[in-house]
C-alpha cells in the first residue's frame, strides 16, 4: 500500500536569492506564481481523473459483488433443497 503524506498546507517554494524590490523582481515573482498555478492545476486534473477511475472501479466491484452474493445465495438455497431428505407418505389403516 502506498503511504499518503501528511495533509498540510502547500507552501510556496523559497528562493535562495535575497529579495530585491524592482520591476524585474515583480515580473519574476509573477512568473513563478503563474508556473506554480499551472503545476497545481495540472496536478488537480490528474487527481480528478484518478478519482474518476477509482469511482468507476468501485462501481464495477459493487455490481460484481452483488452478482456473486446472488449466485452464492442461490447455490446455498439449491444445496439446502438437495440435502433435505425426501419422505414418501404412507397411510396405514387399522
Amino acid at each position: 500500500m502506498h503511504r499518503t503524506p501528511n495533509r498540510r498546507q502547500i507552501q510556496a517554494k523559497f528562493s535562495t536569492m535575497p529579495p530585491q524590490r524592482s520591476q524585474a523582481t515583480a515580473y519574476l515573482n509573477a512568473y513563478k506564481m503563474m508556473l506554480e498555478k499551472e503545476r497545481l492545476e495540472e496536478e488537480l486534473e490528474k487527481l480528478e481523473a484518478r478519482r474518476h477511475q477509482i469511482q468507476q472501479r468501485l462501481a464495477i466491484l459493487n455490481s460484481q459483488t452483488i452478482a456473486e452474493e446472488d449466485t452464492t445465495h442461490q447455490q446455498a438455497k439449491t444445496d439446502l433443497e438437495n440435502k433435505t431428505p425426501k419422505f414418501k407418505t404412507i397411510t396405514l389403516e387399522y
